[in-house]
């Protein structure tokens, strides 16, 4: 199919996978100015029997309808065409320019909860609206949930058309009764794994991905609690009761006890995210110091976190909004809470940014974390010796040096080695950047690439 032009329109560039019923293709259109690409899905029936040609061509326009509705969500992938071709059946999607949320779920890696708030917020929203045109997902997972490019937002994909299709065909009179299970294992609920699924399966689905960002755990390492069989995770997030209580019933073993519609659930996340906003604020308060005590401790090169000046805390704040949108406010007062310095500051707000605009971040940061002058240094030891404060000491290792040894490790073995740097940054305190890069250099299976490796970066 490599290079086949579909239509006379969709030119074929790259096959995104497929099974035996279809494949799923990234296409450029030819006929619009740019050739801007676009994803295929391309469904071929198992049989050229009229009476299957027919069920299929029905179903096949009743889902493309239902795809026409539906991509009048600005967090839905626009159906673009549908056609017939050679007693074959093509689907053609927009396609999202960004990466799943599964890029951003490490292992061990736990997400703050205005983060996870957020997250289901987004993707509820989406659900709700769907489910309001009597569409089930039936296969939310982070894989079907893309951050665009452009904005930051989240993106529902892969709303498995094809894969309804085929189910339904099936299970017609006269052929295989076999069900076939949409869903993904670990994610799907028990009533949607007996070919039974309900609007608030997605619901299931998407409280399971909350908890799995909240612990950094993958659902198949959740533990069951052995008396009622319900996902035992509280113990194992750092949590608070409101959050744990809606994501534990969302999850439910039973359809019934579950939130009954995504607008239930945003209604209830509403008041918590209020709350969750006041706290902050409280917080913050309560650990902001006295405007005499940011003058005279502003001068040193490294101060606590919460020592920011009103000018740079404005210009933090309008930075972050270019990145973030308008929660840039509430996120930057939960994080300065609880920072214990600018360094951390800047790395815990770019912990919330996608892979590509946390460098751009910390770029546009720096003025926070440059060096002081010889008259600030002067400044800040006369006051370090007036008011017998601690020295504090420049970090030795930066974070271009850290993403330098991300790329330089990711280069021999893989996409691993961005979890482990930043594990070694967290666990390893203040050592030199030598003692870094032999921790590092430990990863490296091969003794001559690990020392070819710490010639690179200590050169």
């Amino acid at each position: 199919m490599l290079g086949q032009l579909l239509d006379g329109r969709y030119q074929v560039l790259q096959v995104l996978g497929g099974g035996g019923f279809g494949q799923t293709y990234i296409a450029q259109d030819t006929h619009r100015p740019g050739f801007p690409k676009c994803v295929v899905k391309h469904l071929k029936p198992v049989t050229r029997s009229p009476e299957f040609l027919e069920t299929a061509r029905r179903l096949f326009s009743s889902e493309a309808e239902t795809l026409e509705q539906l991509g009048n969500h600005d967090q839905i992938p626009r159906l673009l065409a549908y056609f017939e071709d050679n007693q074959e059946f093509f689907l053609v999607q927009e396609f999202i320019e960004g990466h799943t949320l599964k890029a951003e779920l490490f292992p061990n890696q736990p997400w703050t909860e205005d983060r996870v708030i957020e997250l289901l917020q987004q993707v509820l929203g989406i659900l709700q609206f769907i489910h309001s045109h009597n569409v089930i997902h039936r296969d939310i997972k982070p894989d079907n949930i893309i951050r665009r490019q452009q904005d930051g937002k989240l993106v529902l994909i892969d709303f498995g058309a094809v894969k309804q299709v085929q189910t339904q065909l099936l299970t017609i009179p006269g052929h295989t009764g076999a069900t076939i299970i949409i869903g993904t294992p670990g994610y799907m609920s028990t009533e949607q794994g007996q070919g039974k699924p309900r609007p608030n399966s997605d619901i299931y689905s998407l409280g399971i991905i909350g908890i799995q960002s909240l612990t950094g755990l993958h659902p198949i390492n959740f533990e069951e609690d052995p008396d009622t069989g319900e996902i035992s995770w509280q113990h194992q997030a750092n949590v608070s009761s409101e959050l744990a209580s809606v994501l534990s019933k969302m999850v439910l073993h039973h359809f019934k006890q579950r939130y009954q519609s995504a607008g239930e659930v945003l209604q209830v996340l509403k008041h918590l995210d209020t709350k969750v906003e006041a706290q902050s604020l409280q917080l913050l308060s309560f650990t902001q110091p006295s405007q005499a005590s940011l003058s005279q401790q502003n001068s040193i090169g490294y101060p606590p976190a919460f020592i920011l000046s009103a000018e740079n805390y404005n210009r933090l704040e309008t930075i972050l909004l270019e990145f973030v949108g308008p929660v840039a406010s509430r996120l930057l007062r939960q994080v300065a809470a609880s920072a214990l310095n600018f360094e951390e500051l800047i790395s815990q707000l770019a912990f919330h940014l996608r892979g590509n605009q946390q460098i751009d971040f910390k770029k546009k940061t720096m003025f926070l974390l440059e060096k002081p002058t010889l008259l600030q240094e002067f400044t800040t030891k006369s006051e370090i010796k007036l008011n017998n404060l601690p020295s504090l000491e420049p970090q030795v290792i930066s974070d271009s040096f850290v993403h330098q040894c991300e790329w330089e490790l990711a280069n021999l073995i893989g996409p691993i080695a961005k979890f482990l740097v930043q594990k070694a940054v967290k666990s390893s305190g203040q050592i030199s950047r030598a003692e870094f890069v032999k921790i590092l250099a430990s990863q490296i299976p091969e003794p001559q690439k690990a020392l070819q490796f710490q010639q690179r970066l200590l050169s």
